[in-house]
C-alpha cells in the first residue's frame, strides 16, 4: 500500500486537508525544480568528497605517510634501488643520504616469492607463479639518512630496508612495487 492509494482511501472522508495533501503530493513528484535540486546536491556532495579526499592525501604525502619512491628503472636491480635512495636527496626534508651496502638478498627473495606464490594478492597485481619466479627480487639496502624535523617526522639514523622488484618482461627493467618499513637506529 503506498501513500497515493492511502490518500485515495482517506478522500472520500472529504475533509480539506487530506485533499490539499494530495494534491501537494502530485505537484511534488512531477516537480522538475525537485529534480534539478537533487542533482545539485548530488554534484555538491561528490566536490565535498572529492575535495576531502585530495586534501587527506596531500597531508599524508607532506607528513611523509604517504611518499613514493623516486626511481630510475634499470636491468640491474640493485642500481634501480640506489637510484630510488639517492633520489631522496630531492625531497626538500632530507638533509643527508649515504649508502652502505646495497645487495640482493635470495634468502628473502626466497622466503617472500614463497609467500606470493598463488596468492590473492599476487593475483591481483598480475604476477603469474611464473613472472614471480623469474622475474621478482629482494633487495636489502642499509644507508645513513638525515632529514630536515621541521618538514618531516621521519627518524635520522642507519637504515636497513628491504625493497621489492619485479622486472618488465619488455624492457627488462626492474621496477620497485613495495618495500618494508624501514628499521633506523643511531649505529651500525
Amino acid at each position: 500500500m503506498n501513500a497515493s492509494h492511502i490518500l485515495d482511501v482517506l478522500e472520500m472522508i472529504d475533509d480539506p486537508f487530506i485533499l490539499q495533501a494530495k494534491d501537494a503530493s502530485k505537484k511534488s513528484a512531477h516537480d522538475p525544480h525537485k529534480k534539478v535540486r537533487n542533482l545539485r546536491r548530488t554534484f555538491v556532495l561528490a566536490a565535498i568528497i572529492a575535495a576531502v579526499l585530495s586534501f587527506c592525501g596531500f597531508v599524508a604525502y607532506e607528513f611523509g605517510w604517504f611518499d613514493p619512491w623516486i626511481q630510475r628503472p634499470s636491468t640491474d636491480p640493485t642500481q634501480t634501488v640506489r637510484s630510488a635512495i639517492e633520489n631522496q636527496l630531492e625531497k626538500e626534508y632530507t638533509w643527508n643520504i649515504r649508502i652502505e651496502e646495497i645487495e640482493i638478498d635470495k634468502a628473502e627473495t626466497e622466503r617472500v616469492k614463497a609467500m606470493y606464490l598463488g596468492s590473492e594478492l599476487a593475483a591481483l597485481r598480475g604476477w603469474t607463479d611464473e613472472s614471480l619466479a623469474e622475474h621478482f627480487v629482494v633487495v636489502r639496502a642499509k644507508y645513513y639518512a638525515e632529514y630536515d624535523h621541521t618538514k618531516t617526522f621521519i627518524g635520522d639514523g642507519y637504515t636497513q630496508q628491504y625493497f621489492y622488484l619485479i622486472q618488465d618482461k619488455t624492457t627488462a627493467k626492474w621496477i620497485i612495487v613495495d618495500n618494508t618499513s624501514p628499521n633506523t637506529h643511531n649505529k651500525t
